[in-house]
């Protein structure tokens, strides 16, 4: 009977203890609708991307090219605590949604990086591509973007 305790206790205790999937440590957000790397959409239309964010390990996810993409615009931007979050677990972060709307004919592609905001003290527009604190991070984080999604607006 104390051998049954042990192995229950056992159980219960590894089961407590947080895993990760993944090796090592990674500030790369998991992105979690949009499986595709590519989307048609008719001017006017939208469609929704989310991911994985934890504002409190002081890195924003940006898109670091919106002012080159022409065929769409950021239509909206929110986000949600997980449970753990709203339960009061620090650093347990939540879901960020964005909406992109269509806006002119062409196809443009979406660049989503992951960027120091928090810890530089700058917001995403400081890290556009080509800006010097987007060079100046990619010699840290040298990966030039986390999720290229190509998007093909057409007539209605």
């Amino acid at each position: 009977m104390s051998k049954l305790i042990l192995i229950l206790l056992t159980f219960i205790l590894a089961s407590c203890t947080q895993t990760s999937s993944r090796c090592g440590h990674t500030d790369i957000p998991r992105f979690i609708l949009l499986k595709e790397n590519h989307i048609t959409l008719q001017k006017g239309e939208t469609f929704n991307i989310s991911f994985d964010a934890n504002g409190s390990a002081g890195f924003g996810i940006c898109w670091i090219n919106e002012f080159k993409c022409n065929t769409v615009n950021l239509a909206g931007r929110w986000y949600k605590s997980s449970e753990k979050e709203k339960q009061g677990f620090v650093g347990a972060g939540g879901t960020e949604y964005w909406t992109f709307k269509g806006k002119e004919l062409g196809i443009d592609t979406i660049k989503i990086r992951c960027c120091p905001t928090g810890i530089k003290q700058k917001s995403c527009s400081a890290f556009q591509e080509d800006s010097i604190a987007y060079k100046e991070d990619l010699e840290f984080a040298p990966q030039k973007y986390h999720r290229a999604i190509i998007v093909r607006v057409v007539e209605k």
